[in-house]
This record gives C-alpha cells, sequence and structure tokens, in this order.
C-alpha cells in the first residue's frame, strides 16, 4: 500500500514538472506575441458584453445612451482600438468611451501615460508581460459586480475545513511512524474525503473560487507593476492601495492554482489544483482572503482601476500607431467644430474631409454618397476625442459636449412600435438631453424618413427650427432638398455629390459647401438592370 502511495505521489511530481516546463513554453510564445502586436489592427472577435461590467457598477446616467452606442456602431470602435491584455484594460476602455468626457487634469494624465508607453519600447513590454499574467479570463470580467456584493460570497462553516486538515496532517504522521497497510489506509481515506469535498465545493462554487483567484493574482501582479521604474510618477495612488491589500495577497499563491489551471486548459494544470484540493488549502485561504479582502474593496477597487487605466493606455498607444494618421484633440469654449483631414475610423482605405462650422448644418447628396459615413465620422471622433484623447484627423477642435444621434432607427413588432413611432421617440430624447451647460453634437440622419413628404418635410423644419436656437451643433443628414430653401438663413448647407457615366456611377465622398444639385436614384435603378418601362416611367 506505501509502495503505491509513493508511486502516486511520484505521478503528481511528475506531472508537475511537465507543467512547469509547459507554463514556461507558453510565457515564451507571449513574449513573442506581445512584440509582434503593438501598433498592428487587432483582430475582431466575438462581441463579448462582459466588458461593459464595471461601466455597469459605476456608471452614473452620464455618457452614450445605447441608441448612440449602436447608431455610431461603437461595439465595432471599441473592438478597433482594443488592444488590452487584461480585463481590467477592456473594461475602463469600454467605460472611458461610455463616459465620453475628461476633465483637463484628467486629459494631461491620461496623455502622459499614452506617451510614456509609445516611447519606451523595451519597459512597456516589460509590464505587457505582467499585464498578461492577469489575462482576461471568462470570470475576470465579472470583479467589479463581485467585489460590490462581496459579503455574500463568504463561506459557511470555515470550521470543518480546518478539522478535516487537521485529521489529514495526523494521518499522513501516523502513516509514516507505521509504514504498514493499516499505518497508510487511514491517510488514504482522509484524503478520499477531502478530495470527495474539494469536487463538491468546485461544482458548487466553480465561479467564486475562479473569481478569487483572479483578484489576488491581479494583486500579485500589480504589486510587481508598482515596483517597476516610472510607475509611482503615473499612478501614485497605487502603491498607497496596495500596502493596504498585504494580507490578501499573501493568499496569491495558492489561490492562483486554480485559475492557472483553468487557464492554460491541460490535464496537468487541473490534477495540480486537485492534488492542492486534497489538503482544502484553497478552500480555507479563500476564507481568509475575503474576510481581508471585505474590509479593503475601495483600495482593491483602485487597483483595479489603475491596472486597467495602464492597459487601456498601452492599448490607446498602440491604437495611435496603427492609424493612418491622427491627432490629440483641441478643446475651445466657443460653440465651433473644425476638423481637417477627418476620418471614420473603420474605413480602411479612408477619403478624408475637411469641415469647419460654428452652427448647425444641413448635408444633402444623392443616395451612397458618403452623408452618413461622413456625420458618424464626425460624431465618433468627438467621443474618442474626449475618451482617449485621440482623434482620427490631421486637426480637430471641439468644445467638450455631449454626443448624441438618431440614425439606425429600426420599428420593434414586439414593442407594437412602427418605425415613426420610434423615430419620433429618439429624436424626442435628443430634444429633452440638450443643456445649457454643455454643448450637444447630435447626428441626426434622414429626419422623419417615416412618414409622408409634406408632413416630414412641415415637421423637421420645425424640429431643427427648434434646435437652432439651442445649446447644440446639429449635424443633419436628408435628402428633403426642401430644407436646405426654407432653413437656408438658419443652417449651413453641405453635399457630397457623384460624376454619372454611362455605365456607372463615381463617388468623390469629398464634402462641398452648399446644397445638393444632382439625384442618382433612377439612374441606380438603370445600372441595375430593371424594366426600361420602369426607367421611362421614373424619369417622367
Amino acid at each position: 500500500m506505501l509502495s503505491a502511495v509513493l508511486g502516486v505521489m511520484a505521478v503528481f511530481l511528475f506531472l508537475l514538472v511537465i507543467w512547469l516546463i509547459s507554463y514556461y513554453s507558453m510565457k515564451r510564445k507571449r513574449k513573442a506575441y506581445i512584440h509582434e502586436k503593438f501598433g498592428k489592427i487587432p483582430k475582431i472577435r466575438e462581441w463579448n458584453d462582459a466588458v461593459r461590467n464595471y461601466y455597469d457598477v459605476v456608471n452614473d446616467g452620464t455618457g452614450l445612451d445605447d441608441i448612440t452606442w449602436n447608431d455610431l456602431s461603437m461595439n465595432d470602435v471599441f473592438q478597433r482600438a482594443a488592444q488590452c491584455d487584461t480585463s481590467p484594460g477592456e473594461e475602463i476602455l469600454y467605460w472611458r468611451l461610455r463616459r465620453n468626457r475628461m476633465s483637463l487634469e484628467e486629459q494631461r494624465i491620461f496623455e502622459d501615460r499614452v506617451r510614456t508607453w509609445a516611447d519606451n519600447e523595451k519597459e512597456r513590454e516589460k509590464i505587457e508581460e505582467l499585464l498578461c499574467d492577469i489575462g482576461k479570463s471568462d470570470s475576470s470580467y465579472y470583479l467589479p459586480a463581485y467585489l460590490d456584493g462581496i459579503e455574500s460570497y463568504v463561506f459557511g462553516h470555515q470550521w470543518v475545513y480546518r478539522v478535516l486538515q487537521i485529521l489529514l496532517a495526523a494521518a499522513f504522521i501516523f502513516m509514516l511512524i507505521r509504514p504498514t497497510d493499516g499505518g497508510v489506509m487511514p491517510f488514504v481515506c482522509m484524503c478520499a474525503v477531502n478530495l470527495g469535498i474539494y469536487f463538491w465545493m468546485n461544482m458548487k462554487h466553480d465561479l467564486e473560487l475562479s473569481l478569487i483567484g483572479t483578484a489576488v493574482s491581479l494583486l500579485g501582479n500589480a504589486k510587481q507593476i508598482a515596483a517597476r521604474k516610472g510607475i509611482k510618477e503615473l499612478f501614485p495612488e497605487l502603491q498607497d492601495a496596495l500596502a493596504g491589500l498585504k494580507g490578501v495577497i499573501r493568499g496569491d499563491r495558492i489561490l492562483r492554482i486554480k485559475r492557472e489551471g483553468a487557464r492554460t486548459g491541460d490535464a496537468l494544470g487541473t490534477c495540480l489544483d486537485y492534488l492542492l484540493g486534497i489538503t482544502l488549502m484553497q478552500i480555507t485561504t479563500y476564507n481568509k482572503v475575503m474576510k481581508r479582502l471585505m474590509n479593503n474593496v475601495e483600495n482593491y477597487l483602485t487597483v483595479y482601476r489603475c491596472i486597467g487605466e495602464l492597459d487601456a493606455a498601452i492599448s490607446t498607444a498602440s491604437f495611435r500607431k496603427s492609424l493612418p494618421w491622427c491627432c490629440i484633440p483641441e478643446y475651445t469654449d466657443e460653440k465651433r467644430l473644425e476638423m481637417t483631414e477627418v476620418y471614420h475610423p473603420l474605413i480602411k482605405e479612408p477619403v478624408e474631409n475637411d469641415f469647419s462650422v460654428e452652427k448647425s448644418c444641413l448635408i444633402t447628396g444623392s443616395n451612397d454618397s458618403g452623408k452618413s459615413t461622413f456625420i458618424k465620422a464626425a460624431a465618433v471622433n468627438a467621443v474618442l476625442a474626449q475618451a482617449i484623447n485621440t482623434c482620427a484627423a490631421k486637426r480637430f477642435v471641439m468644445p467638450p459636449a455631449e454626443v448624441i444621434t438618431s440614425m439606425a432607427v429600426r420599428d420593434d413588432l414586439m414593442a407594437g412600435e412602427s418605425y415613426f413611432i420610434r423615430e419620433i421617440r429618439y429624436l424626442k430624447r435628443i430634444l429633452d438631453s440638450i443643456s445649457e451647460e454643455r454643448v450637444t453634437i447630435c447626428a441626426i440622419d434622414e429626419i422623419l424618413r417615416g412618414t409622408n413628404t409634406g408632413e416630414r418635410i412641415r415637421a423637421s423644419r420645425a424640429i431643427l427650427e427648434y434646435l437652432r436656437d439651442k445649446n447644440c451643433i446639429a449635424l443633419v443628414a436628408t435628402h428633403d432638398k426642401e430644407l436646405t430653401e426654407l432653413l437656408g438663413s438658419d443652417y449651413l448647407n453641405y453635399h457630397f455629390s457623384e460624376e454619372i457615366g454611362e455605365d456607372d456611377i463615381a463617388f468623390s465622398y469629398k464634402i462641398m459647401e452648399g446644397p445638393a444639385t444632382s439625384q442618382n436614384a433612377v439612374k441606380l435603378l438603370e445600372f441595375a438592370g430593371f424594366p426600361k418601362e420602369i426607367i421611362e416611367a421614373a424619369q417622367e
């Protein structure tokens, strides 16, 4: 019996060595990945809605609403900008984009951080290795919500696990004193009992055990990051917060075993997890750490936010390098927008435009000429300016502003709302959002397209005249030339145009002053091969 136990221990020791070899091989590959990915366009992944968890916990009701976020395809913009190594980094970046505001002091601090990592490749890659150790496990995105209700996650009956640990240790000592079958049997029985309890706890509380492993692992790596050169100046609050969490950090090595096994996904890590599970150390350490953490939630959230801000700053530096060109926004107290060579960051081969307005404007043009893309580009850059101090332009001047849109309107059969009803709800929320304290940038695409022409013109004119006198800059894309005449003295007029050939239409995607003078709907029918009688009737 003793030889069998020793044989099992030898197997576990062998598996441990193999696991360590695998782990360090993974770290070598990671180092190469970190070096290669900086400044590259990230691969588009399946959207993970968990990135909004930190935002949901701290959201105060300001910033981009869900309609604006969806209108501007901000999920795609987020993924284009995100080169984060950690879940806190992705959550902080998402929160920044949704929050859509920074004070002058926040802008200065954020810019110092971004430039530090853009200019120091060697130190940046060392930091990223530590960030990759924190990683982006499925459970890690839920840490802010987990800490928000931490009291409910402490395990009860801790004394039971302590007694079982004492009995296991006593059985082991007894086996050493009497190395016979009779002496070994109590130890084997205690191993079986403890392992069974660990299996049961693992199935019942898998999420909690994974979360606490991730939580303390983050602290261990944060401690190493805080010791790096320059971190104290960039994140002065990090060391103070870590000082209040020393007792929590002591549980790092034990609790991260389960996390590492789950992350590598191999049998070796799982075996090591269950070998430690026999001692019930993860269960008892979990309770110790939880009680210490309960008294230091604010310190932990400070560390979490610092790590996220660090990761988001590195990601922003990478995003800037991946763009064809970019700039830092300039802010003005005046109600005006000025853009030089602005473009949409999601377009691979963009056409840049210059644009300057001191009041609201109408943008007309034929189908597919670029109206909607342009107003989206202006709105997206206004968001990026106030979120990560970055614009896809050579120059971008704006006032501190709210951004709100009414663009991708859809009817809702489940709610019993028609297209037009939903559209007027979207427009009403724009009117309700305008205030004198802060300029509002409104992007409206095809205003009131859900109703007949006569009513659309009258209602659109009334809404736009109302906006004219408010503290907002409205960028309104429309096909209705009548509005350019009715509002010619109140709104600036711009347009997009095209060149119609014998067999195709060529678009310049360049914005020009004045209202549109051309239309292409009938030509598009002709190029699409519609019957001749339809074309002739349409022309008449």
